[in-house]
């Protein structure tokens, strides 16, 4: 074999030396990064029939049980039952079906502390269908940077398995919702559903004039005039998913006065829909015909008014000019006679007949 030959070959065996212990250094690195679980939790949302929520000590951390009948699911707490609010529990479903950790923090008591996983300071998730019914803890949600990495996620939430002394961070923002209350989980409507089957909207205003929104051939026109469909898609969209924040006394009802009013007409099988906001005494209040007779909404004229009951010159093309603004608009329509008005006044609060204080879901 020529000397030429005999140091290819050892060249040969040098870099392969080479190769190997660096990769066996580099392997106990990648097994450290991932020594932690694939995924937190398997959980089939699909397969659920019950489960339990336990806010933070702090918060109450009184059980609240969820049970899937044939209409959805129901929470029950302490003998009191109501119809969950979909749209919180749309969005816990989807953080559960993708438990897929984005970084693992530590298991130091410091680390469990920074993210709220102590005793004192989660909340809890438990199913008898996920993890043999063992306990999920939930802590805080943490925004990460503008360009995350394995060690700085983005948004995520922390969470901690019955059993893991690690604290995994996996994707979403959801630590609010197993912190909500019993009375936050009881679904108060307002103007809601599939918003592409109304055809004829109406707002009344506390002096007694009006103005509406139609569905036209071309689009929307607003009290005739051509509107900005777009504008009035993007308005009519967030009203369908718009719900009430807290629930009111009943009793307010009793001697509350009408002053706006939002009625919808269309293809819908509750047509019409009314929604009532009224004063009683130094605050307003808010029914609506699609929820139970006994459900009374809180109304804050600084943020709902003006969300809700928009002047008709908001739904009109950037370029119109057909008049006035606000107050004295064209597009509002005269104000009713005061004998006519009383009229409407009674059928409009008939539609909202108070029932007795302390009627229950």
């Amino acid at each position: 074999m020529s000397d030429k030959w005999k140091i290819g070959l050892l060249s040969a065996l040098v870099a392969a030396l080479a190769l190997g212990w660096w990769l066996s250094g580099r392997a106990p690195r990648e097994r450290k990064q991932r020594s932690f679980r694939e995924k937190v939790a398997d959980v089939d949302t699909a397969a659920l029939r019950s489960f339990t929520l336990v806010a933070p000590a702090a918060q109450g951390g009184v059980p609240i049980l969820f049970q899937r009948d044939s209409l959805g699911w129901v929470a029950v707490q302490e003998g009191h039952s109501t119809r969950a609010f979909q749209r919180p529990l749309n969005d816990l479903f989807t953080a559960l079906s993708n438990l897929h950790p984005q970084a693992v923090p530590g298991s130091d008591p410091a680390v469990v502390r920074r993210y709220a996983l102590t005793d004192s300071l989660c909340a809890w998730f438990q199913s008898p269908q996920v993890m043999d019914g063992r306990p999920l803890r939930i802590g805080s949600t943490t925004t990460g940077p503008a360009n995350p990495t394995l060690e700085a996620p983005p948004v995520a939430t922390a969470m901690m398995v019955a059993g893991d002394p690690n604290v995994y961070l996996v994707p979403g923002a959801f630590s609010e919702i197993p912190a909500m209350s019993f009375v936050d989980w009881i679904p108060k409507p307002m103007v809601n559903g599939d918003h592409d089957r109304w055809d004829h909207i109406t707002f009344t205003f506390p002096d007694g004039r009006s103005y509406s929104l139609d569905r036209v051939a071309a689009g929307w026109a607003v009290s005739g005039e051509p509107a900005d469909s777009l504008k009035v898609e993007k308005y009519l969209y967030a009203l369908s998913r718009y719900y009430g924040n807290a629930l009111a006394d009943p009793a307010d009802t009793l001697h509350a006065r009408p002053l706006y009013q939002i009625e919808v007409e269309g293809r819908m099988a509750d047509s019409p829909i009314f929604l009532g906001v009224f004063a009683a005494g130094d605050h307003l209040i808010a029914r609506s015909t699609l929820a139970p007779h006994w459900l009374v909404t809180t109304f804050d004229p600084g943020i709902e008014l003006p969300r809700m009951f928009r002047p008709p010159e908001a739904f009109l093309p950037d370029h119109w000019s057909g008049g006035s603004h606000g107050a004295n608009s064209a597009l509002l329509k005269p104000a009713v006679s005061r004998e006519q008005n009383s009229r409407l006044r009674v059928n409009f609060a008939s539609r909202f007949r108070a029932r007795p204080l302390g009627a229950t879901p």
